[in-house]
């Protein structure tokens, strides 16, 4: 330890020993996991492929237009992936389909988000009738399974881009709900809030500025996870006929119309399904470094 001989020396030693901020001591744990930054990395990668390759990959007519002269082309330099059965260029449907995926697996994690864990922090901090009440409501919505569920909610109101969004983002609020009533449970019964209590603040007020800032690391583990469960399932979806509309090219869809052609255009099937498992890897490897960096003790 430095010995102090000074003011100026003593000052240099707080600063030294100054205590990191949370959010600060969690972004060096988080850089410290090669998964994670490999994770970042591939996302990246694949985030740039679908958003700027148009202006690199000149494919936008090759998306939707058919051309049964180039239909079932193998891969190619001219078509990287191939050709699917009406002469599609199947590298420019998996970047534009990428617009897709990402969009309903962010949206519907918003929608999880937004409504479970409104839910769950109400629930774990009154308690009581309020929390049976919501928690008897989400143990019904959870013993659905989460396919059937989707199902049903897209035949009710009908396939489109919108619905797709809203079916996977109410499969999620039971997870999110659960997490954040948990969360919270942890952070109600400690002495800074019962100070908060004891000075006269209000439920809003302890809820704003002392339950929820620290109940959100699990939350946001939570939500990176999600977003790859989201997109899985938005996929299985599609596949089965309830996603995007044709002829929008998107992941799960294009797997779907590559089946027929399994065993002699295995191409078909490969790629889209190569950008899935890809694409839920790496935000998994990103999802397992936050949950460790925010919690080092979960850590092997």
């Amino acid at each position: 330890m430095p010995i102090i001989q000074n003011e100026t020396d003593k000052k240099a030693v707080i600063k030294r020993y100054k205590r990191r901020s949370m959010w600060a001591e969690v972004w060096r744990n988080f850089k410290k996991s090669k998964g994670a930054m490999t994770g970042i990395i591939i996302l990246i990668v694949v985030l740039s492929a679908c958003t700027i390759g148009e202006f690199i990959y000149d494919y936008h007519e090759d998306i939707v237009k058919q051309s049964f002269d180039q239909r079932l082309l193998r891969p190619s330099w001219k078509h990287p992936f191939g050709t699917d059965q009406y002469g599609r260029d199947i590298f420019a449907r998996i970047l534009y389909g990428g617009r897709y995926s990402f969009s309903v697996g962010v949206v519907a994690v918003i929608i999880s988000f937004s409504i479970g864990t409104t839910l769950g922090i109400v629930a774990g901090y009154y308690g009581g009738v309020i929390e049976n009440i919501i928690m008897r409501i989400t143990d019904v919505f959870a013993s659905i399974p989460s396919v059937l569920l989707a199902i049903a909610i897209t035949a009710a109101f009908g396939q489109s881009l919108l619905v797709l969004m809203f079916a996977v983002g109410v499969v999620g609020v039971p997870a999110f709900c659960r997490v954040a009533r948990a969360s919270v449970m942890t952070v109600v019964g400690q002495e800074y809030v019962e100070a908060a209590h004891a000075a006269g603040a209000k439920n809003w007020q302890v809820l704003i500025r002392h339950i929820v800032p620290n109940s959100m690391a699990p939350i946001i583990v939570q939500c990176t996870l999600r977003v790859a469960q989201a997109i899985i399932t938005a996929s299985g979806l599609s596949f089965l006929g309830l996603g995007v509309p044709t002829p929008s090219p998107e992941w799960g869809g294009m797997l779907s119309d590559g089946r027929a052609y399994i065993r002699d255009y295995s191409y078909m099937t490969m790629f889209p399904g190569l950008a899935i498992m890809i694409t839920v890897l790496a935000i998994n490897l990103i999802g397992d470094g936050l949950r460790d960096a925010m919690d080092p003790k979960l850590k092997r």
